[in-house]
């Protein structure tokens, strides 16, 4: 195989499996099944806009016009929830926002293990209420709003007292 064949490979892959949301460690049967149709969704939007602007690019060629790229709202997101604590973390995350009328975008069950991080497909814009705790510590809870512009979320026990403490 060519050179520039192998370097386009490696990239298609690195830019298809970078792009997975990963339900890994996830132990609600609602949660992966809504996270998988979250995702299959968001591609349907995806191949609908790539084809949408192929088709705008050649009618702009043939009737010699300006081209002007065409997109749909997007209405996802893709975060990671990061466990820096020594010992696993129960995550549950809770939300107002409906899914196809079949119950809340609620994403329940994650058990990271210490060191581990989970990428989660989300509605946007929301507002999660995140409660999380370690097999030795109290439930804690904090709010994570998926129209800003972070999408890493760092988790460890104690957080929250020391955000109360420094008045954030």
């Amino acid at each position: 195989m060519n050179r520039l064949k192998l370097i386009s490979l490696a990239l298609a892959a690195i830019i298809v499996f970078g792009g997975c949301t990963s339900t890994r460690y996830l132990t609600d049967s609602k949660s992966i099944d809504r996270q998988h149709d979250m995702r299959a969704n968001r591609s349907g939007v995806n191949v609908v806009d790539v084809f949408a602007n192929m088709a705008n690019l050649f009618i702009s060629g043939a009737l010699n016009t300006d081209f002007e790229i065409s997109q749909t709202k997007r209405s996802f997101k893709r975060i990671t929830i990061i466990n820096e604590s020594t010992d696993s973390l129960f995550v549950n995350m809770v939300t107002d926002i409906v899914w196809k009328e079949s119950g809340y975008c609620d994403i329940m069950g994650i058990v990271l293990p210490a060191g581990a991080h989970q990428k989660l497909l989300v509605p946007y814009p929301a507002a999660y209420n995140v409660y999380f705790r370690t097999p030795f510590t109290e439930e804690e809870n904090l709010e994570i709003r998926t129209d800003n512009k972070h999408r890493r979320f760092v988790l460890r026990p104690g957080m929250t007292d020391w955000m109360k403490e420094n008045g954030n």
